[in-house]
């Protein structure tokens, strides 16, 4: 029976180095379901690290999680980059790991990078430095995500820093995204809405989440046979009755 579910698709834990230690499983999961998430996307800088105690920490509270990276391309931009499976993620990473330049973090100037168990413990410190662009263009990022069967989707689209609309003003023709997001913090902007209808894209609005109390109550919701991928992807191409609705 298809429903609408609640979503946000943006979320770090402490293995990003901008976000809070208290990003843990336990605390990440346990915020999503007192704000009433259906479903969530685990997405740290370059990494995936950390993804797979949050999905079996959410499969035992009941909480759909998507494991996923906010990746940074070669032109600075930033890609929510998602996928069904671990097994998708971790081939992922392992391509994205290539493209990163060999640099440790300087964990006193960007924050610690810690690798965590689904009970919070903490089991090591990633040295390198995450908070860096990889040697992926936007193409190359896209085609890649698309060949194990993931999906693609601009990250903060509203805001100037590390989004393809503060960088380029646009969305580049061709370029075969999923979606777009936009942030809940801003405005919106009457021109980019009209140009993203033009173009046929929905949007979702996601957290971007660094802390526990950046987790909001649901500002996006997908009307869906089931929370899974291959929906998803058909609400935020609007395809066969699925659909995208945002609380503005």
């Amino acid at each position: 029976m298809r429903k609408e579910w609640s979503l946000d698709l943006h979320i770090h834990t402490l293995l990003s180095p901008c976000a809070d230690n208290e990003m843990l499983p336990s605390t990440v999961i346990s915020r999503a379901r007192e704000v009433g998430l259906d479903a969530l996307a685990i997405t740290d800088h370059n990494s995936v690290e950390n993804a797979a105690p949050f999905v079996e920490k959410g499969e035992k509270a009941g909480v759909k999680v998507f494991p996923g990276m906010e990746l940074q391309t070669k032109e600075d931009v930033h890609l929510v980059c998602l996928f069904e499976k671990m097994e998708q993620a971790y081939e992922w990473q392992k391509r994205v790991y290539q493209k990163l330049p060999p640099l440790q973090n300087k964990k006193e100037i960007f924050g610690e990078q810690w690798v965590v168990d689904s009970h919070d413990h903490k089991l090591r410190e990633l040295d390198r430095l995450l908070l860096v662009g990889t040697d992926f263009t936007l193409e190359e990022a896209v085609e890649s995500v698309h060949l194990l069967q993931g999906i693609c989707i601009a990250a903060h689209l509203d805001r100037q820093a590390f989004s393809l609309w503060g960088h380029l003003g646009n969305i580049p023709v061709g370029l075969p995204l999923d979606g777009v997001e936009l942030t809940p913090h801003l405005p919106r902007n009457s021109k980019q809405l009209a140009q993203l209808k033009k173009e046929g894209f929905d949007y979702l609005v996601s957290s971007d989440a660094h802390y526990p109390n950046s987790i909001y109550p649901p500002q996006s919701f997908a009307y869906l046979e089931e929370l899974s991928l291959t929906e998803l992807k058909l609400a935020l191409q609007h395809q066969e009755g699925r659909y995208i609705r945002t609380l503005r």
